[in-house]
């Protein structure tokens, strides 16, 4: 995951999940894919918050680190 502070790549270990999310059509399922942390992680490099158990983190193609989802 990307640092919102200082750009840097940190990785670490999550546990995939996939949600269900409402369909006009009542025959369709879809699922949204979600990663959940394992623990609270911080950058390697400026020592920001990146990554707590309690939120979920979804990762969206072409989407910017300044967008609110």
């Amino acid at each position: 995951m990307k640092c919102s502070n200082c750009g840097e790549w940190n990785r670490f270990e999550v546990e995939k999940l996939f949600l269900e999310q409402e369909t006009s059509e009542p025959k369709v399922r879809a699922f949204v894919k979600t990663y959940l942390p394992l623990k609270i992680e911080y950058c390697k490099k400026c020592g920001k918050l990146v990554a707590e158990p309690k939120e979920l983190i979804r990762i969206m193609k072409g989407a910017s680190l300044n967008e609110s989802t």
